[in-house]
């Protein structure tokens, strides 16, 4: 029963994603084509900065409350209100530290009171942690028809703003209720549920030390995470107009499309993984190769694909204004190999119990992407940050690989992926259809 009820829900978290995703994307590729790439960078550039800022809204815990919750269900309501209180002084952090860098460090001075208000209204993420007693007690569809049909307005009020005058402090503005909305949605079903009455135990102080130090890891490893794939378009913005964030926007949104599938291919075969690791460490070794090997496959096609006919990929979706995009998105669509490889990669770590190494290659990837971005940018402008976006995730996800004695057997195995793909990949498929018949 509970399996069946987490094959579910793992479904419906596939399927929202999906949707989200498609969403945003189209959304963005209309304010692209209608506004241009002024305002899609500006757009872009403002949810790149503010974007930063979310793990400290989240401080790592999303998982850490989860286990409390199903391990102690009597006290549930105790252990989220801790939680609360730790994202709460999270978010406050995070308002006050993106502030001071946007009054002191931030050159589009134009764009400030949008920034200051989405970093004030993403703080209502505080309150997402309910989504994680939601899903511990099988209640995540009454919470994704929330989330889902908050998304969809705000999306439709964003294509009516678009079209009507593309403001792009309404837009924001927009993009803030979501938050607020579905914190809102999330609070009154918690309510609804009475889970607030299942515990008056008042919140005590050495509880939230203990969650803030189990989630200290992860937090960094979160902002390590968002720091290598959200700083391009930050610092790009530094140096040059919005609308050249816009046309670099619309490449790497092309490519950054297709991050989330390897994502939720490895979520789906996750059980799998812990079941064979479990059971037979050579078997384990081999389904690792061989997912490797399929997602390498996939992920070459793509990148192949999308090489060939990115021309008329961007006139199509974007338009001629993003014409420059082109030689961008060529550059920035090779990252998918080594991303779609670190689904595999993150799911590996936690089953070995090797945490830490999450930050490690993660941070490794922050710090080259800030490094080269300095050097690449003032030289060679967008271009210059596809080439740094490409040369950290290559790092992350593969090259600190080899830096340290417990990784390298991952990157043995995603060196053979890359050099005998197509073998694998043939030898998989030949053994489906044998099973089969």
């Amino acid at each position: 029963m509970a399996f069946s009820a987490s094959i579910n829900n793992s479904a419906l978290l596939i399927l929202e994603k999906v949707i989200t995703i498609g969403v945003s994307f189209l959304t963005g590729v209309f304010l692209a084509r209608v506004a241009g790439a002024e305002a899609f960078g500006q757009f872009s550039y403002i949810l790149s900065f503010v974007g930063l800022f979310t793990p400290l809204c989240v401080m790592g815990l999303n998982n850490i409350v989860t286990k409390y919750i199903v391990k102690y269900p009597d006290n549930s309501h105790y252990y989220v209100k801790s939680s609360l209180i730790v994202r709460a002084f999270g978010a406050l952090v995070s308002v006050v530290l993106g502030i001071a860098i946007i009054l002191l460090a931030n050159k589009q001075t134009a764009l400030q009171p949008q920034i200051i208000q989405l970093l004030l209204m993403q703080s209502a993420q505080v309150f997402f942690v309910f989504e994680y007693y939601f899903l511990a007690n099988n209640l995540l569809l009454p919470a994704l028809k929330i989330r889902l049909s908050i998304l969809i307005l705000s999306a439709v009020l964003k294509l009516l703003v678009i079209y009507s005058s593309a403001s792009i402090s309404l837009l924001i503005l927009l993009h803030g209720l979501s938050y607020i909305g579905i914190a809102a949605g999330y609070i009154f079903l918690y309510k609804r549920c009475k889970a607030d009455k299942k515990s008056k135990r008042a919140v005590q102080s050495h509880t939230m030390l203990a969650m803030f130090h189990r989630g200290k890891w992860l937090l960094l490893s979160g902002i390590a995470s968002v720091i290598y794939l959200k700083i391009d378009q930050v610092m790009l913005a530094n140096y040059y107009s919005a609308a050249n964030v816009g046309v670099y926007a619309a490449a790497a949104k092309l490519s950054e499309f297709w991050y989330v599938f390897p994502v939720l291919i490895a979520n789906a075969f996750n059980p799998q993984l812990i079941k064979k690791y479990k059971s037979d460490k050579v078997l384990f070794e081999q389904f690792i190769l061989q997912f490797l090997s399929v997602l390498v496959a996939c992920a070459f096609t793509i990148t192949l694909l999308t090489y060939l006919f990115s021309d008329i990929v961007i006139h199509w979706v974007y338009g001629a204004e993003f014409e420059a995009s082109i030689a961008i998105v060529n550059i920035h669509i090779f990252a998918t190999i080594f991303i779609f490889q670190r689904a595999i990669l993150s799911k590996w770590l936690i089953i070995k119990g090797l945490y830490k190494y999450s930050l490690w290659t993660q941070g490794i990837g922050a710090i080259i992407n800030i490094c080269l971005n300095m050097a690449f940018i003032p030289k060679w402008g967008g271009i210059g940050a596809a080439w740094a976006s490409l040369i950290a995730y290559m790092a992350a996800s593969y090259l600190s690989l080899f830096l340290s004695k417990e990784l390298r057997p991952f990157a043995k195995l995603m060196t053979i992926a890359l050099c005998t793909w197509p073998v694998k990949t043939i030898q998989l498929l030949h053994q489906q259809r044998l099973t089969r018949t």
